[in-house]
């Protein structure tokens, strides 16, 4: 499955986004396939937003399922699983 990672602009991370990314990452294994939102073939988008603002959820839209993240208190295998499960529909 492909899914579309993107981050918020970083302006004041309440956590390291990108550490987290790589243990949903490793969570995840072959199961997804990770790739830029520009791709048209994702099925579903990961957005990781560093605070609970969460700025880009009003500026984005995507035609895909979205899963958005304000911090890293979901379990990665618990992300995957949501991931897995929504670009299904």
């Amino acid at each position: 499955m492909k899914v579309a990672l993107t981050y918020c602009g970083g302006c004041d991370p309440a956590y390291d986004r990108v550490e987290f990314f790589e243990r949903i990452r490793a969570a995840a294994g072959d199961a997804i396939e990770w790739v830029g939102a520009e791709d048209p073939a994702h099925e579903a988008v990961l957005l990781l937003c560093g605070c609970p603002r969460a700025c880009p959820t009003g500026e984005l839209s995507f035609a895909r399922p979205v899963i958005c993240l304000k911090d890293e208190q979901s379990p990665p295998e618990e992300v995957t699983r949501l991931l897995l499960e929504r670009g299904k529909t």
